[in-house]
């Protein structure tokens, strides 16, 4: 909607709307809709207000009382949802498409224009071969919404994080929302393996500090004797940068960046340097940093120079 056509009193009003992130919509589709009925809500993406949503009074009363027609509607809110990271559809009382939003269309690989008015099992049938009429007509008779896991039976190798939920006030009509999980799933499996890597490696070096930091040099691990030898709790150091074990005087000369560096040129380095402790004393540590290219990170195994 072109601001030039809200009026002065409606655009103040704007300016004080509540905002929501693109996931909180697409988790709360039935508790937005009774929200939005109590004034604007601006919707963001990454941080940055994408859409305001309204309902059709208060789009009618921005406007002016002329404001033209845009797009679907689901249960009277005009609800854009192209910036969504999630797919989600809306299927009406008889089981046809009623909103199919960008992510969607990719993974059905199916234009909106294709599916929408389709009965949504004609459509898609290897969807409803894979038990999903059942999952859904259950949500649709028992009114109470079904998150599930799903293998793809679409694009093999993914899966699928599913809520399935009734549209309030849609007599009938049911939202899914859907996003694929598989990557999230490996990734805690290397997170796993990584993990138990690590405590190998400090049981067979009793008594060693263990630092793991990201590419930019954050401390994201923080085990072993690290707090006795430095002083820094895990929940004070991990999240920060390692710059503040570091004396501002080697920061300075960049000894901390060029041992980094050289651990990924060469896939170890090797390093006695000093560093602070969380009272202000400085001890000079031995410092052996492995850099694994696969994840980017590099893992520093620390202990008091003799």
């Amino acid at each position: 909607m072109p601001h030039r056509a809200l009026k002065d009193s409606a655009f103040d009003r704007l300016k004080e709307d509540r905002t929501i992130t693109a996931a909180e919509a697409t988790r709360n589709f039935g508790r937005l809709q009774e929200e939005v009925v109590a004034g604007p809500i601006t919707l963001t993406h990454h941080g940055r207000a994408r859409m305001i949503l309204l309902s059709p009074e208060q789009y009618d009363a921005l406007a002016g009382g002329d404001a033209p027609g845009h797009g679907p509607r689901v249960d009277g809110i005009s609800f854009a949802l192209d910036e969504m990271e999630e797919g989600f559809v809306a299927l009406d009382a008889e089981g046809r498409f009623a909103t199919v939003n960008r992510v969607a269309e990719f993974y059905f690989g199916r234009t909106r224009e294709d599916l929408i008015g389709r009965d949504w099992v004609e459509a898609l049938p290897v969807i409803g071969r894979s038990g999903m009429v059942e999952i859904i007509e259950s949500v649709r008779a028992q009114g109470r919404p079904r998150r599930l896991s799903w293998d793809s039976v679409i694009r093999d190798g993914r899966r699928l994080e599913l809520n399935i939920f009734p549209i309030p006030n849609a007599r009938g009509w049911i939202g899914v929302v859907f996003s694929n999980i598989s990557e999230v799933e490996q990734l805690g499996r290397d997170k796993a393996m990584a993990q138990a890597a690590l405590d190998v490696l400090l049981a067979a070096q009793p008594g060693a500090a263990l630092a793991v930091l990201d590419a930019a040099g954050q401390v994201i691990d923080w085990r072993g004797a690290a707090a006795e030898l430095l002083g820094w709790s895990e929940s004070e150091i991990v999240g920060e940068p390692i710059e503040r074990t570091v004396p501002e005087d080697a920061v300075e000369q960049g000894r901390l960046w060029a041992h980094l560096a050289e651990a990924r040129r060469k896939g170890a380095a090797a390093a006695t340097a000093p560093r602070l402790t969380a009272a202000g004393a400085v001890v000079q540590v031995a410092c052996a940093t492995t850099w694994l290219a696969e994840s980017d990170v590099f893992v520093c195994v620390m202990r008091r120079a003799e």
